[in-house]
């Protein structure tokens, strides 16, 4: 058997046509785009790690894809590393030292080696010190969570991330199971802490106890000094390591960044790819960090859905969307037992590098031209029922039925907006059920300033109800009940809000009872209002969580229609499709106009792997300019297109988009 893959490595070195070069220079992680991800979550009963791993093997890997850095295991949530360490627990059995192996090849290759290590997810520590664990509200020891007040990373991380430095000089680590796997704590020292800090009696356990959402903010300020601590004492003890903890000040951490981690990156979830994708990368690029996404190179839930392997096709639409907003990518692939690459992996990695890479140009690190911000409400977070992870479905629902319109928008965390809002003509608020007098203040001052703000949902409008001109009674209870846009009328289930009176506001659209336009109620579901020299504008109803629950064009267009009539110079327009999310962003002083088809199967729960994207035709795009481009050119491939220039609107046609297409603005 080893000789066979080893034969498999051998024809495909040989017969790689275009094999790149070894990269001239190591990049650091702040400057890398591309690479490749490998784990397996090792445990205790392996006893042939690198068995069948060979130099060949890697070398071939890396000769061909010739990606930025690799990601491989080292230490997964089992709490066992895939290298002999002389700190914890590894595998029972080595052929060889696959770690050693790895790094001796990158190293001829300039390739980064970075680790996968699980952090507050460590099953063997707490297995082995009990005293080690979380104590969950039930009372019972967590088997697989490891408590921020013990000794665990004293004793067994930092010491692990020292030996990864100092033994094999690893280039950095990708820490694993942390935010997201943090729960709450309840050991009497965490406990007393709790007590100390707040001056509270009370430890809420339930979702309905007192306190409980402060206990939660409690457990989080715990993290960020866990994080801290590790991070400080692996910088002091090598400067040039390059470490981030998975999801840390991303949609599931949606704080300031605060921890000087080198990189923020996060693996999307391998369902619905293309829009997570497009959401995580939203929520990470404002952060002010190098930064990127992994995308899985399979679809699995974790339960009863087959693990199946992504067709290159699929990926490379996932992958469109984080590299339209900036960000490096990499792919994740899972190892053999025995920690060996599976031969099939290699032509599959080298297409989607190839994809990438003639992107890279135009896309890697460029920066959004500002049109429309939807805000990510600080209250989510506070009122989550966990510590990390709130419930962002109002705001991802929000985000996919805007950029369905073809607009260009941002997300803008509430820690963003201060000296940013005056940027953009279009202010988006999901629904939410609180916010801050600051913020409310601040993006009133937007409006009244000349700013569009739209704000959608009963528990937003109640916050701005002043400022929308209405008295109105919230119904308390979802309701079956009908919207009008584009002359259609369609469904949601949701709450509303009943408008008792609207002076001096317009209303926009009425709530119908019934599936017919003689059922027309004296609610409105959505008013516009000036404020000042802007305006703010509303819609009465979950509009948001309603699109990502049950997806209907009706709230789409309702939507496009209330931002439309107040967005009159939007800087890109795209007719033809509404299965094309746009992006615009400014690179090297040029501008960039991101296409990305999102046809296909991936909204389809039940299609976990598909290998077509059906191509979008004549698609209309207009773009407007000062002054007359000297040329638009559609990349990769350096097509210079027609177009023609009136009035300061650009206006050209792309006869075909397969899955993504730039167009690069020639002044």
């Amino acid at each position: 058997m080893k000789k066979l893959i080893n034969l498999l490595f051998a024809i495909i070195l040989l017969t790689t046509q275009n094999i790149f070069a070894q990269n001239p220079v190591k990049l650091k992680r702040a400057d890398c785009f591309f690479g490749v991800h490998f784990d397996l979550h090792a445990t205790e009963e392996i006893t042939n790690a690198g068995e069948s791993l060979t130099e060949m093997m890697i070398d071939t890997f890396l000769t061909k894809v010739k990606p930025d850095f690799i990601q491989i295991d080292c230490k997964g949530h089992p709490g066992i590393t895939s290298y002999p360490t002389k700190v914890g627990y590894s595998v029972k059995g080595f052929q060889k030292d696959p770690l050693r192996l790895f790094r001796d090849v990158t190293n001829r290759h300039n390739v980064g080696l970075y680790m996968h290590y699980s952090g507050v997810w460590d099953t063997k520590a707490v297995t082995e010190h009990p005293d080690w664990a979380i104590l969950q509200a039930n009372g019972e020891k967590s088997k697989t969570k490891t408590s921020f007040a013990s000794p665990y990373l004293d004793e067994l991380m930092i010491p692990e991330l020292k030996e990864l430095s100092s033994i094999y000089h690893v280039d950095g680590a990708w820490i694993d199971g942390e935010c997201w796997a943090v729960e709450p704590d309840y050991r009497d020292d965490i406990v007393a802490l709790w007590k100390q800090k707040t001056g509270f009696s009370e430890v809420p356990k339930l979702r309905t106890d007192k306190y409980y959402h402060e206990y939660m903010a409690f457990i989080r300020s715990l993290f960020h000094v866990h994080l801290k601590k590790y991070i400080d004492a692996i910088h002091a003890f090598d400067p040039d390591f390059q470490i981030t903890s998975n999801w840390s000040y991303s949609s599931m951490m949606p704080e300031p960044v605060d921890v000087n981690v080198d990189f923020i990156s996060g693996d999307v979830t391998p369902q619905n790819g293309v829009f997570r994708s497009a959401f995580e990368a939203r929520c990470i690029a404002p952060q002010g960090k190098p930064w990127d996404l992994m995308a899985w190179g399979f679809s699995w839930n974790g339960k009863d859905m087959p693990m199946s392997n992504k067709s290159a096709v699929q990926l490379k639409q996932e992958t469109a969307e984080i590299m339209a907003m900036g960000g490096g990518v990499q792919f994740y692939f899972t190892q053999n037992r025995d920690l060996s690459i599976r031969p099939w992996i290699v032509n599959t990695v080298a297409e989607l590098s190839a994809f990438c890479r003639e992107r890279q140009a135009f896309v890697h690190k460029a920066t959004p031209i500002p049109q429309i911000a939807i805000v990510y409400p600080a209250s989510y977070l506070k009122e989550s029922n966990s510590p990390f992870s709130p419930n962002t479905n109002a705001l991802q629902g929000t985000l996919n039925a805007l950029l369905d319109n073809q607009f260009c928008a941002e997300i803008l965390m509430e820690h963003h907006l201060k000296g940013k809002v005056e940027n953009y003509p279009v202010i988006v608020v999901p629904e939410c059920k609180s916010m801050s007098d600051e913020t409310k203040q601040l993006l009133v001052e937007y409006a009244k300033s000349g700013g569009n703000l739209l704000v959608t949902g009963p528990g937003v409008s109640t916050i701005f109800k002043e400022e929308l001109g209405i008295t109105s009674t919230e119904t308390g209870k979802e309701q079956q009940i009908f919207i009008l846009a584009d002359n259609r009328l369609g469904a949601v289930s949701t709450a509303i809000f009943e408008t008792k009176s609207i002076p001096q506001t317009e209303v926009l659209g009425w709530f119908y009872s019934g599936n017919d336009l003689r059922d027309k109620t004296q609610n409105a579901s959505v008013t516009s209002k000036k404020l000042g020299k802007g305006t703010i504008s509303a819609v009465y109803f979950d509009a948001g969580s309603s699109y990502q629950q049950y997806k209907t064009p009706v709230i789409r267009d309702l939507l496009g229609e209330t931002i439309n009539r107040t967005f009159q110079n939007q800087l890109v327009k795209v007719e033809g499709s509404k299965l094309v999310h746009v992006a615009a962003n400014t690179k090297n002083g040029k501008t960039y106009i991101n296409l990305v088809n999102v046809a296909g199967e991936h909204t389809n729960q039940t299609a976990i792997g598909y290998d077509q994207v059906p191509a979008l035709h004549d698609l209309t795009v207009s773009i407007s300019s000062k002054n007359k481009p000297s040329k638009i050119v559609l990349q990769p491939g350096v097509k210079v297109i027609n177009f023609s220039y009136s009035n300061g609107i650009s206006t050209l046609v792309i006869p075909k988009l397969e899955i993504h297409t730039i167009l690069e603005i020639q002044n």
